[in-house]
């Protein structure tokens, strides 16, 4: 899939490229969203969790942007009251890959 990501803090939004990543995979209780807009603050690139997971371990290249809407493709395991082909907005996890791509799991 086509995503935006982050390689650089330094380089800030100078340093957001599009590339092709591995689609996400929902994992339990996570639902896999085809994304139809995404939201995006230039303040992210200096949040710690822009750059780290919560076990302080680098996470780069990451994927930034942490709202979205769009439409539930694939629910993982577990996941109840969802189902796939709903519409759906909200915010990610801030230490997963974000929404500037074209699936993002919620």
């Amino acid at each position: 899939m086509k995503a935006i990501v982050v390689t650089d803090q330094a380089a800030g939004t100078a340093g957001m490229k599009l590339a092709e990543r591995p689609q996400p995979e929902p994992a339990g209780n996570d639902v896999l969203v085809e994304v139809h807009a995404s939201g995006f603050t230039p303040g992210e690139l200096s949040w710690p969790s822009s750059w780290t997971d919560r076990l302080d371990r680098d996470r780069t290249p990451s994927i930034p942007g942490h709202e979205l809407a769009g439409v539930v493709s694939a629910l993982g395991y577990g996941t109840a009251g969802l189902s796939v082909g709903q519409r759906v907005f909200g915010l990610t996890d801030w230490t997963r890959d974000g929404t500037l791509a074209e699936y993002a799991a919620v």
